[in-house]
């Protein structure tokens, strides 16, 4: 099989991949744990967070709530897995976040679950491909969505696959 026709495949089953909306995630326990860890790794420990006998009587929530940031970054693991082990695929790299949209707090002790729809798969350059997907997250048990955003990510094709159609080289070859 020749380089240009690896890229070829490789592209083919990114796009097959993310064809459809999928369900990207198992369900996630937001545990207090959870939320306290990322308020270290954050150093936001806000009482809203990591207070739970405040938040039961000053919150409207009366509970502790997730940071919207733990719930944004549960977006992009499985999907890094998934597309990490597609034939052809060296590495991905986060590109960054667009349209992201905090739409309802998560109270410590839900479970949410990540859905993923492949929006746009651009060749930035022979061999690195910018993915473009859109993310929902859900709560069990509630019928709206708690968090939507458009998730950037650039995916590096293995080295066999990097065959330029416009040089007909290899990536790293003089």
């Amino acid at each position: 099989m020749t380089s240009q026709t690896n890229a070829e495949a490789a592209i083919a089953a990114l796009r097959d991949w993310g064809r459809a909306e999928r369900v990207s995630s198992d369900w996630i326990i937001i545990d207090q744990a959870r939320v306290d860890a990322f308020a270290d790794a954050t150093e936001d420990r806000y009482w809203l967070h990591t207070n739970p006998a405040r938040a039961e009587l000053d919150s409207p929530y009366h509970t502790t709530i997730a940071h919207g940031f733990l719930i944004l970054s549960l977006t992009v693991g499985n999907d890094v897995v998934q597309i990490t082990s597609l034939p052809g695929v060296a590495y991905v790299l986060n590109y960054g976040m667009n349209k992201v949209r905090f739409l309802a707090p998560v109270a410590c002790g839900a479970r949410v679950r990540i859905r993923s729809r492949l929006e746009s798969l651009v060749e930035r350059r022979p061999g690195n491909w910018l993915l473009s997907q859109k993310k929902t997250v859900e709560v069990q048990g509630q019928t709206s969505a708690v968090l939507i955003a458009e998730h950037v990510a650039l995916v590096a094709l293995a080295q066999p696959a990097l065959r330029s159609a416009r040089t007909g080289s290899f990536a790293g070859n003089s």
